[in-house]
Parts: structure tokens; C-alpha cells; sequence
């Protein structure tokens, strides 16, 4: 027990320059997630397509694809549509709804997850979108968007960032307390 006693005393005596180090790497450790998790999005985008009922899609690679919507942030759009890939042999893609929908939200749009593909053979594919019922206002402003996995990255990054942020209010607090404390006693 004497020996935590003294540990803590020692962190509390060197608390201006623990509490200082400490704030300067978690700013960092946070900034360097903040944009990680901004790299991570544009690289996982593939391509975006407009949001009409069929058109044809170049998937060059086979492998794992997530598709989602964007459009502006309170867009209703999306609801009730049904999605439709079909491969260079005629064979319907692979198609589930992802299980977590990951949201991506910026100033004026959003994009949201919405079904996993798997791609069996690259080339063009004919997708089409059924329950659209004619085009409306703001249609222009949404798309399809085709990306690769990224969500174990960016829900890592995430992590990251919220640990970083609880060392950077710990440390300021820790560094703020001792200097209060120096100026008093």
C-alpha cells in the first residue's frame, strides 16, 4: 500500500509536466484519429451513381462491397426502396443488409450503409433500384454509393478518439490543479 501511496505522490509532485506531456500526445494521439477516421471514408469510396431506377455499374474488382445512400441529412428518399445487382453472367450479386448501419454525417448531406454485396465476378453490372415511382424534387441531390469495407477501422479510430479525449481532460485537469495549487500554497 505504501508503495501506490508514494507512486501516486510522486505523479501528484511531477504533475505540472505529467499533466503538460500528457495533454500534448493525447492532442495529438487525437488529431492523428480525427483523421484517420476522414482518410479511412475517402479511401473506402469506390464510385457514386445517380439515384435512377436501372443503370450499369463498373465493379472492376470481386471481393466484399457495402452500398449506401447519400443524400441531404433529413432525406426520406431512401425509405422503402429495394436494390438489385446483377453480374456480367446474368446471376443476381449476393445481397444482405448490414447488420450495424454506419452513418456518416457531414454539414448539409449524409451517407448511410445499407447492404453488403459480395462480388463474385468483376466487370459490369446492371443495378436497379425498385420503388422509386417517378423522380421528385431533391433526386438530384442524392446517390447510390458503392465503397469498400471500412467499418472495423473506423469504429477503431473512434475508440481511439475517445480515449484520447479522456487523457487530454484528465491531463488538463491534472496540469490546471498543480498550477492552482502553486499558486495558492
Amino acid at each position: 500500500m505504501t508503495e501506490m501511496t508514494a507512486l501516486l505522490s510522486s505523479i501528484y509532485r511531477h504533475g505540472i509536466w505529467i499533466g503538460f506531456l500528457a495533454f500534448v500526445v493525447s492532442v495529438y494521439l487525437l488529431a492523428h484519429c480525427i483523421s484517420g477516421v476522414i482518410r479511412t471514408e475517402r479511401r473506402a469510396r469506390l464510385f457514386s451513381v445517380p439515384l435512377v431506377e436501372s443503370q450499369e455499374v463498373e465493379l472492376a474488382e470481386a471481393g466484399p462491397v457495402v452500398l449506401a445512400m447519400e443524400g441531404p441529412i433529413l432525406s426520406r428518399r431512401f425509405a422503402r426502396l429495394e436494390y438489385e445487382l446483377v453480374g456480367p453472367d446474368g446471376a443476381p450479386v449476393s445481397m444482405r443488409s448490414v447488420l450495424f448501419r454506419a452513418r456518416t454525417t457531414g454539414f448539409t448531406k449524409a451517407t448511410m450503409t445499407l447492404k453488403e454485396l459480395e462480388i463474385a465476378t468483376p466487370g459490369r453490372h446492371l443495378f436497379r433500384i425498385h420503388g422509386l415511382d417517378g423522380s421528385r424534387p431533391g433526386d438530384a441531390e442524392c446517390s447510390m454509393v458503392f465503397m469498400r469495407p471500412h467499418l472495423a477501422t473506423t469504429m477503431s479510430y473512434v475508440l481511439g478518439i475517445v480515449f484520447s479525449s479522456m487523457l487530454a481532460i484528465s491531463s488538463l485537469v491534472l496540469f490546471l490543479l498543480r498550477i492552482a495549487e502553486g499558486r495558492t500554497g
